[in-house]
């Protein structure tokens, strides 16, 4: 029995240096991150993200797939960071319209979804929908509501409509330019 006490000791005290030395000082110290130390550190990370969001009665409403989802956990509420983000809205069973960008930022569980860098909003099928062009977009996916106060470029074929602000009602196939609107129609 002896001879095992001091062999036990020498793996009791590596077993502590290991862990103190792998351990931060101030976790040892029962020091706990400040909310805003808290709320830099990311919950969760996404590569090649797929998601599907579903209607009430259980049909596809959207699809978003991005590059990669960095998920935020805070308090009273949530964030998304979306690198290369890809939304796709159905009706019908059917896709109707793919939103692209460089990035886009979801709020409160994707209530709210901002979208950023060289922002496209394609009608389906392509070629020969219409399609939109802006730096910057708030989608609000389950009402397929979209609106901003940036420019806008809309284009179908050969015409084009620029103009700042915009409302889109993707479920009605309704968009309004809101001030300098400014067309150019192919009459041919």
């Amino acid at each position: 029995m002896r001879t095992w006490l001091p062999l036990l000791l020498v793996i009791s005290l590596i077993s502590v240096g290991l862990w103190l030395s792998e351990s931060p000082p101030d976790q040892l110290l029962g020091v706990r991150p400040t909310p805003q130390q808290h709320d830099k550190a990311a919950e969760l990370i996404i590569r090649n993200a797929k998601t599907r969001h579903f209607n009430e009665e259980g049909n596809l409403a959207y699809r978003v797939d991005a590059d990669q989802i960095t998920y935020y956990q805070f308090k009273r509420r949530d964030r998304a960071d979306l690198t290369e983000p890809r939304m796709v809205f159905y009706q019908d069973d059917q896709p109707k319209w793919r939103t692209e960008s460089r990035e886009g930022v979801a709020h409160n569980r994707g209530e709210r979804v901002v979208l950023s860098g060289d922002v496209e909003i394609d009608e389906l099928p392509t070629p020969g929908g219409i399609k939109l062009e802006t730096s910057s977009i708030t989608i609000l996916p389950a009402k397929e509501f979209a609106e901003t106060d940036k420019v806008v470029t809309i284009s179908s074929g050969p015409n084009r409509t620029t103009g700042k602000g915009m409302r889109a009602y993707l479920n009605e196939d309704r968009m309004e330019i809101l001030s300098d609107v400014k067309s150019i129609y192919d009459t041919d």
